[in-house]
């Protein structure tokens, strides 16, 4: 058998349910990846320069407050 006797394989294509279901676990797992970071660690991944904030101590402040927040 020789390269041109083979038959090309073809990726399978998911169906939109599929697709959507992957986003969606895609979406949970990065949430939850988002949510177990601590404030510093949220903060440092969170900033640029120019970040409307400032600073990385800004940023953490903000996401403290923000999940304080959320827990009230």
């Amino acid at each position: 058998m020789n390269s041109r006797d083979r038959i090309p394989v073809t990726p399978a294509i998911p169906t939109r349910g599929q697709a959507l279901r992957a986003a969606a676990q895609a979406l949970i797992d990065a949430v939850a990846e988002r949510a177990s970071r601590t404030p510093c660690e949220a903060a440092e991944a969170a900033y640029y320069p120019g970040h409307p904030l400032g600073s990385v101590k800004a940023i953490e402040a903000e996401i403290i407050r923000r999940r304080a927040a959320e827990a009230a």
